[in-house]
């Protein structure tokens, strides 16, 4: 028997309430050459039982058990399909009827890309059982998140936050194993591949349409694990910013003195980055000094072309806006010598 052209692997613990919908999402596609690989990652519920259900029902899907950590059902899931394109997608989750094959399509026409992902809706999962509108900071996230649409884009925003929503992305199978699939570092292990597949300079795509309803609700990992936290997101962050080699070489300056760029400063002098100055437009702020470090006006950036990284840390997209013009009047690259972080 032929593989199928795409793999679509589905960790799931305790899922046994949006399991069926999200399965259904899935045999709903368009796309007729797809298999499923639920993945039972030791449910004490009757998800694997439902999992078996589905599978008599229905030759596509293949059911697996992992009893060991969520990471390592996520690459159990990818490493028993047989798919050269391997998608992901969670249990709580719903696949628009088009998703698998707009993207494998894509896939198809770009082979310069490593993988893609899609826009998505974000709701919030309500106690009825029914869907609402995301909370304020979700809603900013998609908005930001649909805009991340080219490889440039993707590349050169990954401090600001996960430029790809990971129950949307769909990666080549020889990449996946080049990558040896998930790590298990203290921070998010979907975050932690995007920011290693760019690192070593894979390009990633996204397809520009809404392709996935990504729920949100109280028992969500994002919502219950440290792992999740941003905390962990800005180590993630401060981590592979300091592998760069022109950040390493030339040191960083920070671009904004609020808690952003206070935290970033803390996090990446730990790891061994110079932190040269700050620069500010608050002219209460110019001429102070933080943690040691001189606060500089903004329009001195271009004193330190050549000589250090500039980092736009600001939380919010206009400020960040505000900031990436100034820098890339004062000569600076973004993506080479200058980051958004946030």
């Amino acid at each position: 028997m032929n593989a199928p052209s795409v793999s679509i692997g589905m960790p799931a613990r305790n899922a046994v309430a949006t399991l069926g919908a999200a399965v259904a999402s899935l045999q709903a596609q368009d796309l007729g050459d797809f298999e499923i690989v639920l993945v039972d990652h030791a449910s004490t519920d009757g998800t694997m039982a439902l999992m078996e259900s589905l599978s008599r029902k229905d030759e596509r899907i293949r059911v697996v058990r992992c009893e060991g950590s969520f990471v390592e059902a996520a690459n159990l899931a990818w490493r028993v399909a047989s798919g050269a394109l391997v998608a992901r997608m969670d249990a709580d989750d719903l696949a628009q009827p088009a998703r698998l094959r707009l993207q494998r399509d894509f896939l198809v026409s770009r082979p310069d890309l490593a993988g893609c992902a899609t826009q998505v809706r974000i709701l919030k999962r309500l106690e009825t059982g029914d869907f609402g509108p995301a909370d304020g900071g979700y809603q900013r996230y998609e908005r930001w998140i649909n805009d991340v649409l080219s490889p440039e884009a993707i590349r050169n925003e990954r401090f600001v936050d996960s430029p790809l929503p990971n129950p949307t992305v769909m990666l080549r199978r020889e990449v996946l194993e080049e990558a040896r699939g998930y790590a298990d570092p203290s921070w998010a292990e979907d975050y932690d591949l995007w920011l290693r597949l760019l690192e070593q300079g894979h390009r990633l795509g996204k397809v520009p349409e809404v392709l996935l309803d990504w729920l949100d609700g109280p028992t969500r990992a994002t919502r219950s694990q440290d792992r999740y936290s941003l905390a962990q997101f800005q180590e993630a962050k401060a981590h592979y910013l300091s592998r760069d080699p022109v950040v390493r070489e030339r040191g960083v300056v920070i671009c904004g003195a609020g808690p952003t760029g206070k935290d970033f400063a803390k996090r990446l002098l730990h790891h061994g980055v110079a932190v040269h100055a700050f620069l500010e437009v608050n002219e209460r702020q110019i001429g102070q000094r933080i943690a040691g470090l001189p606060v500089l006006a903004s329009d001195r950036a271009a004193d330190f072309s050549g000589r250090a990284v500039m980092l736009a840390a600001a939380g919010r997209e206009p400020a960040r806006e505000t900031i990436r013009q100034l820098i890339t009047k004062a000569g600076f690259d973004e993506g080479t010598d200058f980051f958004c972080v946030a």
